[in-house]
């Protein structure tokens, strides 16, 4: 199956940007203070060196097979029997990933605005939209998206820069504490669980109209760099408004929004927050139940790249009931501990599996 849409290069970096940048944004700041505490922007740019590797072991192969995805050239190095095997662990990610980032959606309603409402309600109305916008295309996702992830970054540079007359620019210091060792564990978390999806666009690179193969490269070494300064700079706005506390705001910037209060005439700025909380999710929710489609029709040689695509989302919303079933302790430390380990053997291992298994099918061709 041969799917005929196509994408320019500003359109794939567009849509690349906005799914590693997406709702990290607004929720990992937090999580990764945790962890790293004043150190957190420190995490973020060590990740950013694994980052850059990855995508160039991302690029690297779709330089050698332009016009596969990653299961098509899988099945041409390692053959189709491992290519199933390394499909398991890697679909089943994208499976747990789009239902968890489905699931923020619910979990800030319920928390933060509607809290008599039952959480299944948002989780089902956001997956049913999720899949209708998916049903529309690759094509018309990425330009629709291009303008909504533009208002999200306006007002969260808005908040930033009003929340800036409650900075307390004394808090950022000391930068290590308790020494480099929770710097080490926030770049763990930071790379293990947004960063290593980048290599979900291995799924994605075959859309892009092959004259502009040089164009795209630059654009997402771009994107990922310009992805890093933005978490890092929220990360130190969150820092400077709590302290001590900035580890303990599940969504940090909707926090901080929560804080401004100018002469009584700019007021309950935490609404752009909220709006850029839901569409941040959203649009990560859509291109995920995309990748996550295309990754099994691909995977089965399925005619029809549409007929898996609401079946699909219910498994999703229903996978996210299990999560939530699970409690919310039990989701935490999935995420922040498990999880890191569960995408580098998912993601990591098979990418660096189809590198050496490039690398060596180049040395025996040269000779």
């Amino acid at each position: 199956m041969k799917d005929q849409q196509q994408l320019s290069a500003s359109e794939l970096c567009s849509l690349f940007f906005i799914f590693i940048t997406g709702s990290n944004i607004l929720s990992i700041p937090s999580q990764l203070i945790g962890f790293a505490q004043n150190g957190a922007w420190l995490s973020v740019l060590l990740s950013l060196v694994g980052g850059v590797g990855l995508l160039a072991g991302v690029l690297f192969l779709y330089q050698k097979f332009p016009q596969m995805n990653l299961i098509e050239y899988s099945r041409q190095l390692v053959g189709k029997w491992i290519t199933m095997i390394l499909a398991v662990p890697f679909i089943f990610i994208q499976l747990n990933s789009t239902s968890g980032i489905i699931l923020d959606v619910g979990v800030f309603m319920t928390t933060a605005m509607m809290r008599e409402t039952p959480i299944y309600v948002f989780n089902l109305l956001t997956f049913v939209v999720v899949a209708l916008t998916v049903r529309s295309g690759i094509e018309k996702i990425s330009r629709m998206f291009t303008i909504l992830m533009l208002t999200v970054i306006l007002f969260i540079m808005v908040v930033v820069i009003l929340a800036s007359a409650n900075y307390q620019p004394e808090y950022l210091v000391p930068v290590l504490p308790d020494g480099f060792k929770p710097v080490l564990l926030g770049t763990y978390f930071y790379f293990g669980v947004p960063i290593t999806e980048l290599i979900l666009f291995a799924m994605l690179l075959p859309y892009v109209r092959s004259k502009e193969n040089q164009l795209l490269k630059k654009g997402m070494f771009l994107a990922l760099f310009v992805n890093h300064i933005f978490i890092a700079i929220v990360t130190i706005s969150t820092i400077m408004i709590f302290g001590p506390v900035a580890g303990e705001m599940p969504f940090s910037m909707f926090a901080v929004a929560r804080t401004i209060e100018i002469y009584e005439v700019i007021q309950r700025v935490e609404l752009l927050m909220g709006y850029s909380l839901i569409i941040t999710n959203y649009l990560k929710g859509v291109i995920s139940l995309y990748i996550l489609n295309i990754t099994i029709i691909y995977l089965f040689n399925i005619k029809d790249n549409r007929i898996l695509i609401f079946p699909l989302a219910l498994v999703c919303f229903l996978f996210s009931m299990l999560l939530i079933s699970l409690g919310q302790a039990w989701r935490i430390n999935y995420v922040t501990v498990i999880e890191p380990l569960w995408k580098a053997v998912s993601y990591v291992l098979p990418l660096l599996i189809l590198i050496v298994a490039a690398v060596l099918r180049k040395n025996r061709e040269s000779y």
